[in-house]
């Protein structure tokens, strides 16, 4: 099967119906890692734009002002050094697709930084002081070198 020019692999059987119910329902957009970062940014009053396609990546959130994308990432489907584990069922399949995952992240970031970007990861399971800290540092660091003036800070 052809997928974006390239031989794509069959998709593995599912262990069961259930499975695969369940892994159709997980969503792409507006997850609530992604929900819980935009509420950060407007306590902040930092304003943003939520998924924009036509971006490199489809980043979840970009601060135009401070040229600064961010990307919420799922540690199952992002492959998360600290939490992931593969599945027992289709392990090789499901070890491939991760790896294939990062690859696609790495690309993405540095396409993204050759455009000019500022790239933030940020992990599902990253706590909200953590992530409501690093954003902070970012932005207050990028107006204080005199980037973008007082607009990364809202």
């Amino acid at each position: 099967m052809w997928k974006y020019g390239v031989i794509a692999e069959p998709l593995p059987r599912p262990k069961s119906a259930a499975t695969s119910n369940h892994m159709r329902l997980i969503r792409t957009k507006r997850t609530e890692p992604e929900l819980r970062v935009r509420a950060i940014l407007r306590r902040r009053g930092v304003r943003f734009l939520g998924n924009q396609r036509q971006l490199p990546g489809s980043p979840d959130l970009v601060i135009p002002t401070c040229n600064l994308v961010i990307f919420v990432n799922g540690c199952f489907w992002h492959g998360c050094p600290r939490c992931f584990r593969p599945p027992k069922h289709n392990r090789q399949w499901w070890l491939r697709k991760i790896a294939g995952n990062r690859r696609r992240d790495q690309r993405a970031t540095r396409a993204l930084q050759r455009l000019g970007y500022s790239v933030m990861h940020i992990w599902e399971h990253d706590g909200d002081v953590r992530i409501a800290n690093r954003i902070t540092k970012h932005l207050s660091g990028r107006a204080a070198n005199g980037y973008f003036g007082k607009a990364c800070l809202g």
